[in-house]
């Protein structure tokens, strides 16, 4: 009897051990120190090689975004033991990884359905995975399904209500943003507020939502750090919240506490080689990516050691690093055709970079940033003076824009009608364009100056001829006489529109002078000195006041010159 006891304890012990052991390698993901959590993984199955421990093997590769390896790991676990149903899970997971979303809920249905619900890991695991991979291979409605299962279970544990509190923010949906939180807050309450895990859950959740309050947030993230000091995330969380802020000493300060705290891997030297990339540290992150190149297998890295290479000048390496990316098969994203459009500007291959900024566009049309990727070719073409090709360009960013910024909107609309009216062949073109802008942004009178200099451009006779000028510049003074009028300091108001309503006294005293309207003419050049003018435009006002009658020549008339695109600063 006391040896069938021995052998009962040394059992219990074992399982205890093993269960520890699967834990720990959680834990070390958990920590996001992965080869640390892959030996550990690789270590049981090597020493045991049950259903479970190729489960968990598995599942450290489909976390890390290798699908085959999981793939390889869950078939041998089905071998092990084909009622061991989290290895159909894991299969499940693959496929969801692959894109096959359908085939994935084919098998989890009928995962759930055989074990009647009833065994929690199925459901948690399987919650998780369909919110563990980027859209499209995600299904946030049917992981709130199954993850609310799970949480009626009496041994659930916080990352049930961690994963479920995921899945309603990847719903998107406003009304899901209040269950997302309250299941972050179960998460903590399990924890005992302990878990930093779940606590920084929590506090991630605002920076989702409007107007995020970043400093409120980085006290409560230094809260947590002091909470759960050994939860090394929160470490790389504060330094990508001070990245955010452009303090970039903060940010490096704290990502070197993250790897003074983390397993100091190659995994990790290649996460901290793509931060100092996103922070701006270019050649730092260079020789980052150079003293890890063949120790990690990541077929991204060729996509960060290209980046590093284009922005440190290194074009010809650049494009080696690139094609390595084209032939490996793997989705491609808007920054790897953008590293190529800056690789073919390198090589004043224009029309070639052109694409692939079109190819970045496409790729996230309903992204509002994207249309930055237009942008840059309208200021690419108006720079070369490929002026009606600008402006078209510049056309299609205006229908396209989805950003809520004014400086943004009004700056297209001025490089579209500029660049009509450079192209000496549409300044009708360009007329609508001004008009379209003041119409759409009627406080930014400026587009009635430069509808004044497009008809000027038009016609260098124009006060003489059709007068096409007067109205805009008419406008112009009696909308700036209204703004000037309502100001509590007159004059500071009159120096934002001085130059500007110089140029239109100008015009208007010229034209009246052609007219042989001297007094007309005079009340113009009257303005220009009680408005303290200097210059030319002052000595040509005072001349004219001087006048007893006009002799036959008139005054020059004055057009402005284009701006430079790029710049983003409009007066």
């Amino acid at each position: 009897m006391k040896k069938i006891s021995l052998l009962a304890l040394a059992f219990i012990f074992s399982y205890v051990l093993q269960a520890q052991s699967i834990q720990q390698g959680l834990q070390y993901m958990d920590m996001e120190q992965f080869s640390s959590a892959k030996k550990v993984f690789e270590q049981l199955v090597s020493s045991k090689p049950t259903a479970e421990h190729y489960y968990y093997l598995g599942y450290f590769y489909a976390k890390t975004a290798e699908a085959d390896q999981a793939q390889t790991q869950f078939e041998k676990g089905l071998q092990a033991d084909k009622k061991f149903s989290l290895n159909e899970i894991g299969l499940a997971e693959v496929k969801l990884m692959k894109g096959d979303k359908a085939g994935a809920k084919a098998i989890i249905d009928e995962v759930i359905k055989k074990t009647k619900s009833k065994d929690y890991n199925v459901l948690l695991r399987a919650g998780e995975a369909y919110i563990s991979h980027n859209p499209p291979n995600q299904d946030p409605f049917e992981a709130i399904k199954i993850l609310e299962e799970a949480i009626k279970h009496k041994n659930v544990t916080e990352d049930a209500y961690i994963f479920l509190g995921d899945a309603y923010k990847l719903t998107q949906k406003p009304e899901n943003g209040p269950k997302a939180i309250a299941n972050y807050d179960f998460a903590k309450a399990k924890s005992n507020n302990k878990s930093g895990k779940a606590l920084t859950k929590r506090v991630e959740f605002n920076l989702f939502g409007k107007n995020p309050d970043y400093t409120e947030i980085l006290k409560e993230y230094k809260e947590i750090m002091h909470v759960a000091p050994d939860y090394t995330p929160i470490y790389r969380k504060i330094a990508e919240l001070y990245a955010k802020a452009n303090k970039l000493d903060s940010a490096i300060a704290y990502y070197d506490k993250y790897i003074a705290r983390s397993e100091k891997s190659d995994e990790i030297r290649y996460r901290y080689a793509i931060f100092l990339y996103k922070t701006g540290k270019y050649e730092k992150a260079l020789q980052e990516l150079k003293a890890i190149e063949d120790k990690v297998k990541y077929p991204e890295f060729n996509r960060w050691m290209a980046y590093a290479l284009q922005k440190n000048g290194k074009t010809a390496e650049a494009q080696n690093y690139m094609n390595k990316v084209l032939q490996s098969g793997i989705k491609l994203f808007s920054t790897d055709y953008e590293c190529l459009a800056d690789i073919a500007f390198s090589n004043k291959n224009y029309d070639e970079a052109y694409d692939y900024l079109r190819k970045a566009y496409d790729l996230n049309p309903d992204d509002e940033e994207s249309i930055y990727y237009i942008r840059r070719i309208a200021d690419s073409l108006y720079s070369q003076k490929r002026y009606t090709e600008a402006g078209k360009t510049f056309e299609e960013i205006i229908a396209k824009n989805k950003l809520n910024k004014k400086q943004f909107g009004i700056e297209n609309y001025l490089f579209a009608g500029y660049s009509y009216m450079l192209s000496k062949e549409n300044y009708e073109k360009a007329d609508e364009i001004f008009a379209q802008g003041f119409q759409k942004y009627p406080d930014y009178l400026k587009f009635l100056i430069y509808r004044a200099n497009n008809r000027l451009s038009q016609n260098s006779n124009d006060i003489n001829d059709k007068a096409l000028a007067k109205e805009p510049y008419e406008t112009y003074l009696a909308e700036t006489n209204k703004l000037i009028e309502k100001a509590q300091d007159k004059e500071k108001e009159l120096t934002k529109y001085r130059k500007d309503r110089a140029s239109a006294y100008n015009y208007l005293m010229g034209y009246y002078y052609a007219k042989k309207d001297l007094p007309k003419a005079k009340e113009f050049a009257k303005k220009i000195v009680d408005e303290k003018n200097d210059g030319d435009i002052l000595k040509k006002a005072e001349e004219l006041l001087k006048l007893k009658a006009i002799p036959e020549t008139k005054p020059a008339n004055n057009t402005k010159t284009a701006p430079k695109t790029g710049e983003n600063k409009i007066k």
